[in-house]
């Protein structure tokens, strides 16, 4: 798509009226233009564990792992090739790599490092415009999974635009709770937003790169044109969602209220396997924001291209983790694209992961456990989040 023709919109408010008036979350209006943002540097070296590379000089003297004072054995070579250097099985590979490197015998050390192929989409704004995917090693992750078809990230909130060519192919029409019917097309961009950031289409040489690229979406509209909604509708989304077996269900909504409707909604969800990630809310505050406060729920924090905690994001260590939520590009009605921030950004980063998670098999108390337990500790993390920043990486493997 041309650059310059892509759209920008403005976002609204998060503050909820009354206890029964669920809001999208995102922050205060804003017109943000999309302009290109650096790229993330996001190596990441791994090595196989205990085994170190040595290259030894011509005129070495010393080519035993005994003889360079190393504790470990010169693992057997079995393939065909001569190779010119040697594979030491040792204990701490940084440490004798060190070591070693300072021996006059020996030209180089280096640790056994991990190879694999690499998958980068051809979305056209996927460089330069983009950083979350790359910011949390989702683009790594995908050499894993990139999730399957059969799945659903169940997106409740204003709708979305299922025709736009980044959600057409992948996109379910679930409910419309606002007008009552099956058609949930979005009348707001908040919901389309959302999709799109969470499991856009990929590549596929147009717009962006979804967080689950082969994932499918379910469109559930239960936010109206205003991007609010009432409790009975949001309850009612979340439990439609769950019978149709969706295995992630995104809630980038909510309210400064604890209503038993909806925890109650929450827990039938959770009981029926689905994974419940919620936005934290807005409002610069640790004042809790439901329902991502909830047992069952996992609450999302909203962090910047830096990974600092942005200004609007509501903290404390009911919040279980944080993602990138500041300037996201992503989809919005009528083919465009534009950058929002909010919480509401941050949650589909953290639902695209629980959908290529639930792609491996896992129950929805395993991908709960895989996301939290492979957080990267960023400053801030045990106060503004429980947990850090998600790494898509890890969690594919732990």
């Amino acid at each position: 798509m041309n650059v310059k023709k892509i759209a920008s919109f403005a976002l609204a408010a998060s503050i909820a009226v009354s206890p029964v008036s669920l809001v999208d979350a995102s922050p205060n209006d804003q017109v943000v233009n999309l302009k290109k943002e650096s790229e993330q540097n996001t190596e990441k070296g791994d090595f196989v564990k205990g085994e170190v590379i040595v290259k030894f000089n011509d005129n070495a003297t010393n080519k035993t792992a005994e003889q360079l004072n190393v504790s470990g054995e010169i693992k057997e070579d079995t393939d065909e090739v001569d190779s010119n250097f040697l594979v030491l099985e040792v204990g701490n590979v940084e440490e004798v790599v060190k070591a070693l490197n300072k021996n006059p015998d020996v030209e180089y050390a280096e640790p056994n490092y991990k190879f694999q192929s690499t998958f980068t989409p051809n979305d056209s704004l996927y460089q330069g415009y983009q950083y979350g995917p790359q910011s949390t090693y989702t683009d790594e992750a995908w050499n894993v999974t990139k999730g399957a078809s059969s799945q659903e990230i169940a997106v409740i909130d204003s709708g979305v635009d299922y025709n736009h060519p980044d959600l057409d192919d992948k996109t379910i029409k679930g409910y419309d709770f606002v007008d009552n019917d099956y058609d949930p097309m979005d009348e707001k961009n908040h919901g389309t937003h959302v999709a799109g950031t969470a499991a856009a289409e990929t590549d596929n040489a147009t717009g962006i790169a979804g967080m689950a690229p082969n994932t499918s979406i379910l469109a559930v509209r239960a936010l109206n044109a205003q991007g609010s909604g009432t409790l009975a509708d949001i309850a009612d989304a979340i439990v439609y969602a769950a019978d149709q077996g969706a295995e992630v269900i995104n809630l980038s909504l909510g309210c400064n209220c604890d209503t038993t409707t909806l925890e109650n909604a929450v827990n039938y969800a959770w009981d029926k396997g689905s994974v419940v990630v919620a936005a934290a809310g807005n409002d610069g505050v640790s004042t809790t924001f439901e329902p991502a406060s909830y047992n069952n729920v996992i609450a999302v924090g909203a962090i910047d291209q830096n990974d600092q905690k942005a200004s609007f994001s509501n903290y404390g260590t009911w919040v279980d983790v944080v993602a990138p939520g500041v300037s996201i590009a992503a989809t919005v009605p009528g083919n465009g694209y534009a950058y929002m921030s909010g919480t509401s950004m941050a949650a589909p980063h953290v639902s695209g992961l629980a959908g290529i998670l639930a792609s491996q098999g896992r129950s929805n108390t395993e991908i709960r456990q895989a996301i939290e337990e492979t957080t990267d500790s960023l400053s801030g993390t045990g106060v503004y989040s429980k947990y850090g920043k998600i790494d898509s990486l890890e969690a594919v493997n732990y």
